[in-house]
């Protein structure tokens, strides 16, 4: 059995720091919470045909102003964003956004590759971005949103 002098560990105290630190570290601070989170969905599309399995990403425009999310789309085509906060499926922050979309095609498993120096040996799988490369980065996508305040519609058009 082990024995903590009672100036070492003073419970109350203890579970005082570690609550704030669990809440700290949940997204659940203040600030976050009194931010006016808005709902965004929509589809996502490639010359008008839905695309599954992509994935999305809001950026805003200036660096001050927002918060980025981020989705998937389902078979459908349809994305439901999530804010770099954590609040699932609660959106993001009204403001100008950078849209940038990929989807990533993955090739069976590669040749096992022998690392003679740790002995071990790893299987790799490569991966292609199978929608046109504008989308692929802030710097490059032609698409800008605006998110306004309440529930958002936003359907994203692709073109090849």
């Amino acid at each position: 059995m082990i024995k903590m002098s009672q100036n070492y560990f003073h419970y109350p105290v203890f579970v005082a720091q570690l609550c704030l630190v669990v809440f700290l570290l949940s997204g659940c601070n203040p600030a976050t919470k009194k931010a006016p989170m808005n709902y965004v969905e929509g589809i996502i599309t490639l010359d008008g045909e839905p695309v599954s399995g992509a994935s999305i990403r809001f950026t805003p425009k200036e660096a001050s102003n927002g918060i980025s999310a981020a989705g998937f789309s389902d078979k459908n085509g349809k994305y439901k964003l999530t804010s770099m906060t954590g609040d699932s499926g609660k959106g993001t922050l009204p403001g100008e956004y950078l849209v940038t979309v990929t989807k990533y095609e993955f090739t069976d498993l590669a040749k096992p590759k022998f690392d003679a120096g740790s002995h071990t040996e790893s299987i790799t799988q490569e991966s292609k971005n199978i929608l046109p490369e504008i989308y692929r980065f802030p710097k490059t996508t032609p698409l800008t949103v605006t998110v306004k305040q309440g529930k958002n519609n936003i359907d994203i058009p692709l073109k090849k």
